[in-house]
């Protein structure tokens, strides 16, 4: 289970959030909705680890998040930003680039087990050989996704995977995700997007220091 408790954020002289408490069990899938600017990237960003709370903490099946253990819990973690600058020219360096890492470099990396992932997101072999630049936002969108599933993390983060996506495509990650889901991933997925809503077990709702939490019927 990933759960935040009484999490507190300062940026600047401002408090983003305060007392807020959240927790998503394996094979949940939760979305995180609000408007811009109420800190929805920043929580998953203090997931991560990457942003340190002012109060409350971050723990994985009651293990502690601290400086300490950070890297160790982001090999727990697939992340999935809105937007990702890769020093990459070509798509299929794009999708191995992740393994390369240090944090990774215990997975291995397929492309076979990549073009399963491909197929189910609508994604069409012929793109792992092309540019990154003649990749659409939302192929790339998938592609990174792709990834986080070829990866087989316990948990899975994802900051507005729709966002440049057609209902049709959106749908395809819907699937996607509540497919990971259902094999007990833990998924936090921060959304404007109704329909990707509806695939998750619940929505939480955030504003300015204040977390509803809604249980999708």
């Amino acid at each position: 289970m990933l759960e935040i408790k009484n999490a507190s954020l300062t940026v600047g002289k401002t408090e983003l959030f305060g007392g807020l408490s959240l927790s998503v069990a394996d094979g949940e899938m939760v979305a995180v909705m609000g408007p811009s600017g109420c800190g929805k990237t920043t929580l998953l960003r203090t997931m991560l680890g990457f942003r340190p709370l002012a109060a409350g903490h971050v723990s994985i099946d009651g293990e502690l998040l601290t400086p300490s253990s950070a890297v160790e819990f982001r090999k727990l973690i697939a992340y999935v930003p809105q937007e990702m600058a890769l020093p990459m020219e070509w798509v299929s360096d794009m999708a191995a680039m992740l393994f390369r890492l240090r944090v990774n470099r215990s997975m291995t990396y397929s492309k076979e087990r990549l073009m399963a992932e491909w197929s189910r997101l609508g994604l069409a072999p012929s793109l792992y050989d092309k540019r990154v630049t003649e990749l659409s936002g939302g192929e790339r969108q998938r592609v990174m996704l792709s990834v986080a599933g070829l990866m087989a993390r316990p948990i899975v983060l994802a900051d507005e995977p729709t966002s440049a996506l057609d209902p049709e495509a959106s749908a395809l990650v819907g699937e996607y995700l509540r497919r990971m889901a259902s094999a007990g991933t833990a998924i936090v997925v921060v959304t404007h997007d109704e329909q990707l809503a509806g695939y998750c077990d619940r929505r939480v709702v955030m504003t300015p220091k204040v977390l509803t939490d809604v249980t999708n019927e």
